[in-house]
Parts: structure tokens; sequence; C-alpha cells
């Protein structure tokens, strides 16, 4: 795996708050890994997960231990739910595992090309997480709020004037940052996203286990939800391709 296990905690250790028992069960974990322990390591970060704890880190590492073990629907599915908390500078290594095990997949599924619009806007909200867009969101709030007050303190006509535009023309740019705030905290709570876990299972045409199959997918294969009825997902593939597939089958990112 690129650059080994704990590269990316490492370079975050600084910031990151740790409850003393998640630490200590964290630690052990990576010293099993290393120990190539993986399924033992694998009980020690779900624990810290069941502990109601989630950083990029924890679902790198679970995501790194299950590829180890030859479970690629696992490792798919722990480095997606890596990607959507992580900020820019840890993506890479996550992105770079990720295309790793779907080299490894069965399915060959093209992937189309997302619409600019939405492409650029993709991009710009990965440069951070919620938190930081909340942070950069506030922090020019109050730079507009600085803008009106010289505005409405100005002791001449100019600087009432730069008051009032520099205040209007922050408080417009803030509402980028308040944006990608929202949109990543609705992504990072209720993805869109989910991985097959079946080793095989028919896309089918209808909601219906005796309706037409549109072809065979296996474990590890990403898929957009769609809709929901009952037991079936309506998912959307990566090259267009739309089907239903059984709620069993899928684990939700």
């Amino acid at each position: 795996m690129r650059k080994g296990i704990l590269n990316l905690f490492i370079f975050l250790l600084p910031v990151l708050v740790f409850s003393n028992d998640i630490q200590t069960t964290f630690e052990e974990a990576n010293e099993l890994y290393k120990s190539n322990e993986f399924s033992t390591a694998i009980e020690k970060y779900e624990n810290i997960e069941a502990m109601g704890y989630r950083s990029p880190e924890l679902y790198y590492n679970l995501g790194n231990a299950y590829f180890k073990i030859n479970r690629p629907g696992k490792a798919v599915l722990n480095y997606e739910r890596a990607l959507l908390i992580a900020n820019a500078k840890s993506r890479d290594d996550i992105k770079y595992n990720l295309e790793l095990v779907r080299k490894s997949l069965t399915d060959e599924i093209e992937i189309l090309p997302p619409f600019f619009l939405k492409k650029w806007k993709n991009n710009m909200r990965n440069l951070g997480t919620s938190r930081t867009w909340s942070i950069i969101a506030i922090l020019f709030f109050w730079l507009s709020i600085g803008g009106f007050l010289v505005w409405l303190k100005g002791k001449s006509r100019r600087q009432k004037k730069i008051g009032f535009l520099a205040g209007m023309i922050i408080l417009f740019i803030s509402v980028v940052p308040f944006y990608l705030a929202i949109d990543a905290s609705i992504i990072e709570k209720n993805s869109d996203l989910a991985v097959i876990m079946s080793n095989e299972v028919n896309l089918r045409s209808a909601p219906d286990v005796e309706s037409n199959s549109i072809f065979l997918l296996h474990e590890g294969t990403s898929v957009e939800l769609l809709d929901q009825i009952g037991e079936w997902f309506k998912v959307k593939l990566q090259n267009g391709e739309q089907g239903w597939l059984p709620l069993k089958s899928l684990e939700k990112v």
C-alpha cells in the first residue's frame, strides 16, 4: 500500500483529539496491522467506530486491512468513507489505494466524466470538510459585518462608501463557503453511494427476482443510490447504466 499504513495518521496526529480508550485501541490495532494480524486489527478498528468515532485515518486503515485479507468490497467501502470526511491534504493516499483496489475488481466499468459544473463544484467542496467550510464562511461573514460597521461609523463619505462596498462584496463571497459547508455536511451524513458486498449479484430491470437480468455484478463495485422500493434499491453505475439490486447485497457509504 502507498506509504505504508499510517503516514496519513502520523501527519495529522497533532490535531486529533482522542479519548484515552480510543487512542489506546487505535495504537493496538496499528501494531496488530504491522504484525500482519489483519483480522484482529479490523476488530479493533471497528470497535473504535462502534464507540461513535469517525475519522479519515480510521477508515483509511480499515480499508488497508480489508484489502490485505482480500475483502475488496469492505476495502472500497472504507476508502469511500474516508474520502467523505478527509481534507484535501489527506485525500491523495486514500484515492491512490482506492484505485489500486478497483484495478483488482472483477467488474470493469467505464466511468463517465461528470458534467463540468458538477465536477468543479465537487472539486471545490473536496478542498475542505464541512467544518472547514463553516469556519471560512463565518470568518467572511464577520468581515462583512466589519465593513458595514465602517459604513455606519465612518467619519468621511469615502470611508462609508468603501465600508459599504466591502461589506456587500464580502457578504456575497461568504455565500460560497456557506453553500459548500451545507453540501459537504449533507454528503458526509447521508451519502448516496453504496458498495456491492455480495460475491456476485444480478442487476435487474425491476425490483423483482423474476425480472430480467441486465448483467452480473461483483463485490467491490460502487453504485449510486437513486430510489428504494421495499427490499430493493434502484442504482446507477458509473457508466450510467441503471437497474435494481437487492438491499441485502449492498452497504451504504
